[in-house]
């Protein structure tokens, strides 16, 4: 009998992308908005105000609302968003939707139907052994489907370029607004408009992100998880699976466990 084949996870800067197996469909909120597309069937969404649930392809559901989402069916497709990320904006801007609203008080079901083209190309990416550049074009086709794309400019401005780079040479540096602004040469709200502006989201958030993406490679590379947490800027395990399940409301521990037929993967924008 041929092997399971496991479930994987894809990780950037301001977005992450999950393949696989429902998780436990109880209700729950975290801050990540998660754009959810069944592989199989049909998803099943329950929300504060819709207990008994809705059936639909595809859902977005928005940064702190309250609500279960599973697929009975089969496997799905989840992208985890930065709420405040210019990729979201995209989204948001093509349903006429303002981010002062918080996108919605209940999930945002997509009238049409997933293109079984599409839901050939996830399901093969399930199967198959995929590329951080595969992976990169699952996470552009799964924003078309919700009518978003990738907004980031071709070229960085050369003070961005240093800044990351500097960000990037301490993962777990404790950076205050002093040190940043000394490096980019910039005035503080100048350059959190222009970091904003180039990278996609706010500098605070961009430093979560990369903080929570260090401790997952450091654990692959084989550290345990309360030493990846530290020299990645956490206080401790703790800290960091709090973060964690806050963020995709899931606890980390449940996606590195020894038994977990989980394959996460570590990307960078194209």
């Amino acid at each position: 009998m041929q092997a399971a084949s496991p479930n994987k996870l894809f990780l950037w800067r301001d977005a992450s992308l999950y393949l696989g197996d429902s998780f436990d469909p109880q209700m729950h909120k975290h801050h990540a908005v998660q754009c959810c597309i069944a592989l199989n069937g049909h998803l099943k969404v329950r929300w504060q105000q819709s207990q008994s649930g809705q059936s639909c392809s595809a859902a977005i559901v928005g940064a702190n609302i309250p609500h279960s989402i599973a697929n009975p069916d089969g496997p799905l497709c989840i992208l985890y968003l930065e709420k405040t990320s210019n990729n979201f904006q995209t989204i948001l801007d093509y349903h006429c939707i303002t981010p002062n609203c918080q996108t919605r008080s209940a999930p945002l079901m997509l009238e049409h139907p997933v293109p079984e083209s599409s839901l050939r190309i996830f399901n093969d990416a399930l199967t198959d052994s995929v590329t951080a550049s595969q992976a990169n074009i699952l996470k552009h086709h799964c924003l078309k489907i919700f009518n978003g794309h990738i907004a980031r400019p071709t070229t960085l401005d050369s003070r961005i370029t240093k800044l990351l780079a500097y960000l990037h040479a301490d993962p777990g540096g404790q950076f205050n607004s002093a040190d940043l602004i000394e490096v980019a040469c910039l005035s503080e709200s100048r350059m959190q408009h222009l970091f904003k502006q180039q990278v996609g989201i706010p500098i605070r958030r961009y430093v979560l992100w990369m903080r929570m993406r260090h401790v997952l490679e450091l654990v692959l590379a084989g550290a345990s998880l309360t030493v990846a947490a530290y020299e990645s800027g956490f206080s401790d395990s703790a800290h960091y699976s709090r973060t964690f399940k806050s963020m995709f409301g899931i606890a980390p521990s449940i996606l590195l466990a020894s038994n977990s037929a989980l394959k996460p993967m570590i990307c960078e924008p194209n």
